[in-house]
């Protein structure tokens, strides 16, 4: 299954968005896109919080 994050459903105004397949690979180019264009630095945990608050499920996020 696949994800569509879009960086202006997390409180940006902003464009970016990032498709794939579930993973922390995928969460980690969203963690730096948040830490290199917003200058704002969210440890991994806090954006696997975002997307489970987003009604993605922990269990369903490839290691």
């Amino acid at each position: 299954m696949d994800f569509k994050l879009r960086c202006s459903e997390y409180g940006f105004e902003c464009d970016f968005t990032l498709e794939g397949e579930k993973s922390i690979q995928l969460l980690e180019k969203l963690k730096a896109h948040f830490e290199e264009e917003h200058g704002i630095e969210y440890p991994i945990d806090a954006v696997i919080q975002m997307i489970v608050n987003r009604g993605y499920s922990l269990e369903s996020i490839k290691k």
